[in-house]
């Protein structure tokens, strides 16, 4: 009689518990750090339940209050994003308090999010392509870059509204650009080799037509593959989802072509078998989303395309005049280890200023699709501008070569060079397209 009087107490304690502080922190977790800190993710660090956060409290507590954590390079102040993953002083003053609690927690019957795969995506994916067999990458202890196809046939063409590039050996992938391609039905995309590796006079000189020529991608007609989309990876970046409106085409015969596939130098051998998860929109879409890449035409204004040795401050510009309305979806600044600065605004024709992005404090080690709150609209007849300011002195902790030494600028991707490059997601601009929010997911 006693026990069962124990387990009513026990049970009516249970219920009265109040719940509400550690539901609204996992509330908060779930959409800011628990999609990379899962398992399987891409942080090695597991922040799944509360037990997992009191064995790092105190180690919590201080990258949140120096706001290391969650990594956000962008200037929330100029331009504010859809997949901001920095914490408001409300958010912060919450999970500091229940890190003070000793990490309670949260109600049982809260649904917990399940990741697939690797995936940063609370939802299963619909295709998982992965490449065919291991790489090895070479204990030089050098970058090394490849150039993969991954083939894949469907029933028939189908929309995503979010394709997620998986790192198999997070130690040693850095990046990855890719495109989804269309080709002619007589091309066997299975056939002939999966890669092909850059060397130091290839690396970003090669063509289109070498490498449809190599991956045997070119039909009987002389046809090119057709690209349906283009996308990247990089390091901190999140998943680009969008709302099923907004499709990305993938014909029922293709390939994802990793056109710039980079592993970080290992002084010993590594395997990889990095892949992708393809999430299905769940109705077809007639607006699929453009890709444009744009770098600078004269860095420096000097024409030598070197950043000297114990130069600090080095400017390169970014200007591109718009032909035609286009409805802007994300926008992702691009420079290596000697960057300082990045920002890029658009100039309408009447003479307002469309701020864009600004990365006052650039990290290459942490880089994003900014993915915009609503669609920004740029007019035709807008100027593009991006200004970026390189440091290559020894005041620069992230400079490769110390004492300093002359860099190359657009030339190559090694630690002998430096780029700068704005990349754009876009769609051709239609009436309201600037109403339509990018937060929503799900738009039926």
């Amino acid at each position: 009689m006693l026990r069962i009087f124990i387990l009513i107490v026990c049970n009516a304690c249970l219920f009265a518990q109040d719940f509400s502080l550690s539901n609204k922190v996992k509330t908060i977790l779930t959409s800011k750090c628990i999609s990379c800190h899962h398992q399987g993710g891409y942080s090695p660090v597991v922040l799944e339940k509360p037990a997992d956060f009191k064995k790092r409290k105190e180690f919590i507590k201080h990258v949140i209050e120096t706001n290391i954590m969650p990594p956000w390079k962008a200037d929330s102040h100029y331009r504010d994003f859809a997949n901001k993953k920095t914490l408001s002083a409300e958010e912060k003053q919450s999970i500091l308090e229940w890190l003070k609690k000793d990490c309670p927690e949260w109600s049982p019957n809260t649904s917990t999010p399940h990741y697939v795969n690797g995936s940063q995506l609370n939802r299963k994916p619909d295709l998982v392509l992965k490449m065919k067999k291991t790489f090895h990458v070479p204990p030089i202890n050098q970058n090394v870059y490849i150039c993969y196809k991954i083939p894949y046939e469907l029933k028939q063409d189908t929309f995503a509204n979010a394709i997620e590039f998986i790192a198999g050996n997070k130690q040693v992938v850095h990046h990855a650009s890719y495109q989804v391609l269309e080709v002619d039905e007589d091309v066997d995309i299975y056939s002939g080799p999966e890669y092909f590796r850059f060397d130091e006079d290839t690396l970003n000189r090669v063509t289109d037509e070498h490498d449809y020529k190599f991956f045997n991608l070119i039909g009987k007609s002389g046809n090119f593959p057709r690209e349906t989309y283009h996308g990247g990876w990089l390091p901190g970046s999140s998943t680009q989802e969008y709302p099923n409106s907004i499709g990305i085409r993938i014909p029922k015969k293709g390939v994802i072509l990793i056109r710039n596939f980079h592993y970080s130098p290992t002084p010993i051998e590594q395997t990889d078998l990095s892949g992708f998860n393809l999430f299905f929109s769940t109705k077809k879409s007639k607006r699929t989303i453009g890709f444009a890449s744009f770098k600078p035409k004269n860095p420096g204004g000097s024409g030598d395309w070197l950043i000297k040795a114990n130069d600090s401050a080095y400017h390169a510009q970014i200007n591109v005049k718009f032909h035609q309305d286009i409805s802007l979806l994300n926008i992702n600044p691009h420079m290596h280890q000697l960057g300082k600065s990045f920002k890029a605004y658009a100039i309408t024709p009447k003479g307002d200023t469309i701020r864009l992005v600004n990365i006052p404090e650039w990290d290459f080690n942490w880089q994003e699709f900014y993915r915009f709150k609503k669609i920004i609209k740029i007019p035709s007849g807008s100027v593009l501008h991006a200004d970026a300011i390189y440091n290559n002195s020894a005041s620069n902790p992230n400079n490769p070569h110390y004492p300093p030494r002359d860099i190359k600028f657009e030339w190559g991707m090694n630690d002998d060079s430096e780029m700068m490059r704005l990349v754009l997601l876009y769609l051709p601009y239609l009436e309201k397209d600037e109403t339509i929010s990018l937060e929503t997911k799900n738009d039926n």
